[in-house]
């Protein structure tokens, strides 16, 4: 039989269990809450494996120590790396997921602090909150592996640092924000559209700091070690890694990796020049409908219940600390604008920052309806019923929510490229897209699946390259597809094969 044995005597000291007592009792049971709620909830609701598109990519890159199409995301790859080495799982796919949520829980935590520091009470501080976290759009980005949640937990930061300096401005204080902005842009590029915002709050809250050698000294400092992040892409460049989507297919099916060891390849890679055509795609005639779509898109995150109090709590930030309101303001409007532009069939995704600063607004227009009901002789209704209300968005947006985001029984990914890799011949050529060969590669180069299959993302090929290498291996080995083009219909046979056609010689 097992005996209990006892706690050792230190434990059980009057003075160790008084000490954990004031430990807990100086607790902020708050913000372990913001914190720990909504990581339960995003556990519970977390993608258990690979899922699809980039974040199959982001997670190949991250396992195999691989390169990722630009902009390289060399920060989400170098945080991603160490995060794995937590024992959460044996599937590297729901270990990076997982990342995710921590990341989007970290959100939530900073954009609390932001409330208290600007006096929201503790109940519609959760309200604010609690909308954020269950927003469709945040919530399934915090279960896949992505990089928008990092990117919102910086730019949290990059708030949350920018109010502590303002308080009291030091060189060091303001070397903080800077650092985080330039390491952030090693994370996402679009960290740019914080710029202006930031560069206003700086210039207009303390502009006679400029004047001290020490502040720029400081400031260029956290710049170059920001930056030197970025010094990631050429290191792994030079040790010619599996897993490298910077570069291209000829059409005899060579790889051609783009030198991030020249200051024109690591230039061509960190601005994106891959995409420049992208941004600002529309014409002015066509803009309305993608206002109108991002309205809707933002009506239905806060549940519409939270667009009145969001507008209020603008006017009244601004009105009441110009600087700050400036510094939101601005960063809302250069994110809503760009992405409005940005001709991108998943750029819905691409949000999450307007929703942190609406999060924000939400919170404060909640608070100044509080008391504005709290001032009246006679009010209506109960100041309270704010509290009751913004609390009780939350509960309905999380059950309204649940099962248009849950993936926690979402394998498809998975099935879909196992199915793929049972069913090819050996030798095969597969091409495919996002929805196909990343996850391909995530089983083969992670997991060791089929290394015999040549899997090729067509992104990384042009469309006259890859018919003729079609065209001139069709004879001597498979080739798999997932969605022929009209000219190689017009030399092949497409024959159904599950998710992709085998592509035979016409007779």
């Amino acid at each position: 039989m097992f005996k209990l044995t006892t706690l050792p005597s230190f434990v059980r000291s009057p003075e160790t269990q008084a000490d954990a007592r004031q430990w807990v009792a100086r607790l902020d049971w708050l913000s372990v809450a913001v914190f720990v709620a909504p990581l339960l909830l995003y556990w519970l609701t977390l993608a258990p494996t690979i899922y699809n598109l980039d974040s199959a990519e982001f997670t190949t890159a991250v396992a195999t120590n691989g390169i990722i199409r630009a902009t390289g995301y060399p920060l989400y790859l170098l945080l991603g790396k160490i995060w794995t080495w937590l024992p959460l799982s044996s599937d590297m796919g729901y270990r990076l997921n997982f990342f995710s949520a921590f990341l989007s829980a970290l959100t939530l935590l900073q954009v609390e602090y932001i409330l208290r520091r600007l006096q929201v009470g503790p109940w519609l501080r959760l309200g604010a909150i609690g909308l954020l976290a269950t927003a469709p759009y945040f919530w399934a980005m915090s279960l896949i592996a992505e990089v928008y949640t990092l990117h919102t937990a910086l730019m949290a930061g990059i708030i949350l640092s920018l109010l502590r300096w303002a308080d009291a401005p030091t060189p060091l204080r303001l070397a903080l924000p800077i650092f985080l902005m330039t390491a952030s842009m090693g994370n996402h590029m679009a960290t740019v559209l914080l710029v202006p915002g930031a560069v206003w709050y700086v210039l207009t809250s303390h502009p006679t700091q400029f004047k001290n050698w020490r502040v720029w000294a400081a400031g260029g400092t956290a710049v170059l070690l920001g930056l030197s992040i970025f010094l990631i892409l050429p290191v792994r460049y030079a040790s010619q890694p599996i897993f490298n989507y910077a570069g291209e297919y000829d059409a005899s099916g060579t790889f051609f990796p783009v030198n991030l060891q020249s200051l024109d390849g690591l230039w061509w890679m960190i601005t994106g020049e891959t995409f420049a055509g992208l941004m600002f795609g529309y014409q002015l005639s066509e803009l309305w409908p993608q206002v109108a779509a991002y309205g809707v898109q933002l009506w239905t995150a806060f549940l519409a219940i939270g667009i009145g109090p969001g507008l209020l709590g603008l006017g009244v930030l601004t009105r009441r600390n110009w600087r700050l309101g400036g510094l939101l303001l601005l960063m809302f409007l250069a994110n809503a604008i760009f992405y409005i532009n940005y001709r991108v069939v998943d750029k819905d995704t691409m949000f999450l920052p307007t929703y942190l600063i609406w999060a924000i607004w939400l919170g404060v227009g909640y608070q100044q309806l509080f008391i504005w009901l709290k001032t009246q002789t006679q009010p209506l209704v109960s100041p309270r019923l704010i509290h009751y209300l913004a609390v009780g968005a939350v509960v309905v947006a999380a059950g309204l929510n649940w099962q248009l985001v849950d993936r926690s029984d979402d394998w498809s990914t998975r099935e879909m490229a196992e199915t793929i890799l049972l069913e090819v011949e050996p030798n095969a050529l597969v091409l495919g897209w996002w929805d196909t060969v990343p996850a391909v590669q995530f089983l083969q180069l992670v997991e060791g699946q089929r290394p015999d299959v040549q899997a090729l993302n067509r992104f990384l090929i042009s469309g006259e390259a890859m018919e003729q290498l079609v065209l001139s291996q069709i004879e001597e080995r498979p080739i798999y597809i997932n969605n022929p083009s009209m000219t190689l219909l017009q030399h092949t046979t497409a024959v159904p094969m599950g998710p992709i056609y085998k592509l035979e010689p016409r007779q």
